[in-house]
């Protein structure tokens, strides 16, 4: 194991959720040379490469470990994971790397894909009125056990939960048990 993917396993020790540990190693991947705008590597020195190319490799471990609660996540990590997969092997002139990180990059893609599969989506849902959260939640699910989720899902536009906004996202398809 090199020092770098040393380096990158123990800082990501200090997350315990999966998904923020992917996440964690994408912003280092963005810091060290990815552009995730333009979506192409700006700096590819041997350094940089280095620590974005052990960064993805430990993404790789961690992605098939992840629990997803929607579809629509599992759809959006697929999506800007193949960007920066597609960005590192425009710049990969080892034929064997090359190889390694198109596999890999094929292995992660089919386990997100498998993994979000069947999962409720995420839809936007409006309201002329300012209601609770267990309102809308007993509204949406038949169920008003759903407010948290629709609380954390929108926690940065909630003043507060008996006055949820009037546009929020939420998950469809949830099926009551």
């Amino acid at each position: 194991m090199s020092d770098v993917q040393t380096t990158l396993q123990t800082f990501i020790t200090a997350f315990n959720d999966n998904l923020t540990k992917v996440n964690e190693l994408i912003k280092i991947i963005e810091i060290y040379g990815y552009n995730s705008t333009l979506k192409t590597v700006v700096n590819n020195s041997d350094e940089y490469s280095n620590v974005r190319q052990n960064a993805l490799v430990l993404i790789g471990s961690i992605i098939p470990t992840i629990i997803f609660t929607t579809s629509t996540d599992a759809e959006n990590l697929k999506d800007e994971l193949s960007y920066i997969f597609d960005a590192e092997s425009y710049f990969i002139t080892d034929r064997q790397l090359f190889t390694y990180f198109n596999d890999l990059q094929a292995s992660i893609q089919t386990v997100l894909s498998e993994n979000g599969f069947g999962l409720p989506e995420l839809i936007t849902y409006t309201t002329k009125n300012s209601l609770p959260a267990a309102l809308i939640s007993q509204n949406l699910y038949g169920d008003g056990s759903y407010d948290d989720d629709i609380i954390q899902r929108n926690n940065e536009n909630v003043i507060h939960p008996l006055f949820m906004p009037l546009s929020l996202t939420v998950l469809s398809g949830v099926e009551n048990v």
